[in-house]
């Protein structure tokens, strides 16, 4: 395949993000990585703060918080936002245990808040 190709243009177009940036994703991030022991419904404290601290060493808080603003659709980053946004609810998720998982995967998001 050329340099033409999907994975070509999205390893240029993520290489120029800064990576101090909250958008960007390291080859080392991927969907399936489990961050912490899944949460169970036991010990909520100690998982949510473990929860914190690996999304925050990630760079990923943002995406939590709100301080990641979300653009507009029309943006150069509105792309790159949503895949960074869909890879916290991914680490989220499997940071659940599949009963908790399953009871949430589908919950919508109230971006007014």
């Amino acid at each position: 395949m050329g340099s033409s190709g999907p994975s070509a243009s999205t390893s240029m177009y993520t290489s120029t993000i800064d990576p101090s940036s909250p958008l960007f994703l390291s080859s080392s991030n991927v969907p399936g990585i489990f961050l912490i022991v899944p949460f169970s419904g036991v010990g909520f404290g100690g998982w949510k703060r473990i929860m914190i601290v690996s999304l925050s060493a990630k760079n990923k808080m943002g995406f939590i918080d709100g301080s990641c603003i979300k653009p507009t659709e029309n943006s150069s980053q509105y792309r790159q936002w949503d895949r960074c946004n869909n890879m916290v609810i991914l680490w989220l998720t499997h940071s659940l245990s599949p009963d908790i998982a399953e009871s949430v995967q589908y919950s919508e998001i109230d971006e007014s808040i």
